[in-house]
């Protein structure tokens, strides 16, 4: 912005025009996923975009919690919540590539653990949580966990998990050969009886870039260990 120069007292103050806000960025589900779409369910509803005062950066995309939860902010789940509870992903109810991204390759089956757990005299807490993928010589470098979100302090629980690899590219550009993945997943799980039934939509990103929107569903099976 520049500064303008002296004016004469008898000339109005006209004050300088702000700039608008960013746009805020909202992803959708696209509408020809290149015959990508496996059993096709109606795609998510996202709530509708707020005023942004100038100063305000641009959200960002949905499901992508950059800044990490800490275990002060995180909640105490219901007692039924109580042990180890582990399942595997092995198939999705559907997955849809994000408008203008590459082709969506394979779905690499993917495990979830996590134990509630009382550590001394201490509150329950997540003692351990892991968001694992199967290995697979295409991948590499994976990390992940899961972190609770909310809960209604009876049988449900809403939590969200991060799963990061690297993947190699079936044709090498001369650039890198592989490409890192996210992996956001909001998870739904509510107990009933000796099973933690959880529901999950997933937003994936390739090198930082909308890839993929999906949805499984799976139950969790509990263990003392």
């Amino acid at each position: 912005m520049e500064v303008p120069g002296p004016a004469n007292q008898n000339q109005p103050y006209i004050p300088p025009q702000q700039q608008p806000p960013p746009p805020v960025i909202r992803l959708a589900p696209s509408d020809g996923d290149g015959g990508n779409t496996i059993q096709l369910l109606p795609g998510w509803n996202q709530p509708p975009a707020q005023p942004q005062a100038a100063t305000t950066p641009p959200l960002p995309p949905p499901h992508m919690n950059v800044a990490p939860m800490t275990a002060q902010a995180a909640p105490a789940l219901p007692a039924v919540f109580k042990g180890c509870w582990q399942g595997e992903v092995v198939q999705l109810d559907w997955i849809r590539r994000e408008p203008g991204a590459p082709k969506i390759g394979f779905w690499t089956p993917k495990t979830y653990r996590l134990c509630y757990k009382r550590v001394g005299d201490q509150p329950f807490t997540l003692t351990f949580t892991e968001a694992r993928i199967e290995p697979n010589e295409k991948i590499i470098n994976p990390r992940g966990n899961v972190v609770p979100i909310s809960t209604d302090g009876r049988q449900y629980a809403s939590m969200r998990s991060r799963l990061y690899f690297d993947e190699y590219k079936t044709h090498v550009d001369g650039l890198s050969p592989t490409f890192a993945v996210d992996e956001n997943t909001n998870l739904d799980c509510r107990i009933a009886g000796d099973d933690m039934v959880v529901s999950a939509d997933v937003f994936g990103t390739r090198d930082g870039e909308p890839w993929f929107r999906a949805h499984w569903r799976a139950d969790f099976r509990k263990s003392e260990n």
